[in-house]
């Protein structure tokens, strides 16, 4: 994999585009020599700085043709590439497999099975998550994550539509509802669905919210984790 950052001299972004990727490569447990390339102007064959080419090919190049001169401005709104599609396409391009975890809210299921994937497949397969009604990842997710050594707080809500064109190894659906939804996508034809009853929704009488929150995750990691070896 080769990874090259395009940027103009006194680009304002050209620093932070770097470290998001250096920041993406390690938690992918990655070592990869990021190419720094100064260029005077450049276009959508090439990329539009501040770019991240990854095996010559621009990151977003939707966004170069919508900007048209530098700096650009991603389809984020910002000088920088969602770090999640970044995330995905230097995953692909190190050979490393895919999976993205859809429930409707994506606040706890998917959130869940995102940072177990992540955790105890590391270097096998790369976990996402995401919503069709994003609603901000539920703090007893963070919680009885954290009683096991996970650290989730940095996870963001994701709505499905950002990983459109994005060809994953594998799409997993976790309630009812999101399984109903991805027949909406034909993107999401490589498909499983593995039901996991929502914390909220279930009888809190002998567990307690913190009880049933430890249930899911450890139903999770003893149900969904032999599914990805």
């Amino acid at each position: 994999m080769h990874l090259e950052i395009l940027y103009t001299p006194g680009c304002p972004n050209r620093e932070r585009l770097r470290r998001l990727v250096g920041e993406t490569l390690a938690a992918l447990g990655l070592t990869e020599q990021i190419l720094e390339i100064p260029v005077a102007s450049a276009g959508p064959a090439t990329g539009l700085p501040p770019a991240v080419l990854i095996d010559g090919v621009d990151l977003e190049p939707e966004s170069a043709r919508l900007t048209g001169s530098p700096p650009r401005v991603y389809l984020n709104g910002t000088g920088l590439p969602d770090r999640e599609k970044l995330r995905f396409r230097i995953a692909r391009a190190a050979g490393l497999k895919t999976v993205l975890f859809i429930c409707t809210g994506n606040a706890i299921r998917s959130q869940m099975a995102e940072a177990l994937v992540n955790h105890y497949r590391k270097g096998r397969w790369v976990a996402f998550s995401a919503g069709f009604q994003p609603a901000g990842i539920h703090p007893l997710v963070v919680q009885v994550l954290r009683e096991i050594g996970l650290d989730a707080a940095r996870q963001e809500t994701k709505h499905v539509d950002l990983f459109n064109n994005c060809p994953f190894d594998r799409i997993v659906s976790l309630c009812s509802e999101a399984d109903r939804m991805c027949t909406f996508y034909p993107a999401f034809g490589n498909r499983i669905h593995l039901p996991f009853q929502d914390p909220l929704s279930a009888s809190v009488f002998g567990f307690g919210w913190q009880g049933l929150f430890r249930k899911l995750r450890d139903e999770m990691q003893e149900i969904l984790l032999p599914r990805l070896e």
